[in-house]
């Protein structure tokens, strides 16, 4: 059975949105104390914690929201979090099933967050 939630029901601003993240990701954030923008972070925050399958994830963002924005962000604990929240979002793929582009799009994620803890070390 698919998960049935805001995330899916507004499919047109969710590829957007993913589009837009991924792009942010692979592009580079700068993590540094105080300096990581997280209004991104906080509108997927928002979107996830609208549905009950979804609001794990959204936790997960919540706790990486928190890390960026203390005094000193601690790499470890912000790459832990980043690779959690990329085996979440594999994860997720995987429930919404093949069809559409979703699940590419959510791959695609998954590996841009991957790709940002590498660098992290």
């Amino acid at each position: 059975m698919e998960p049935q939630n805001d995330f899916l029901d507004s499919l047109p601003e969710t590829s957007e949105l993913l589009e837009n993240t991924i792009d942010t990701l692979t592009n580079g954030i700068d993590l540094e104390a105080g300096k990581a923008d997280t209004s991104l972070l906080q509108k997927w925050i928002d979107i996830l914690n609208q549905t009950e399958n979804t609001q794990p994830l959204g936790s997960k963002l919540s706790e990486l929201n928190e890390a960026l924005t203390t005094k000193s962000p601690d790499k470890a604990t912000t790459q832990r979090l980043l690779n959690d929240i990329a085996d979440a979002t594999t994860e997720f793929a995987t429930e919404v099933g093949p069809e559409g582009e979703l699940p590419p799009q959510l791959e695609g994620l998954a590996a841009a967050l991957r790709n940002l803890a590498i660098q992290l070390s």
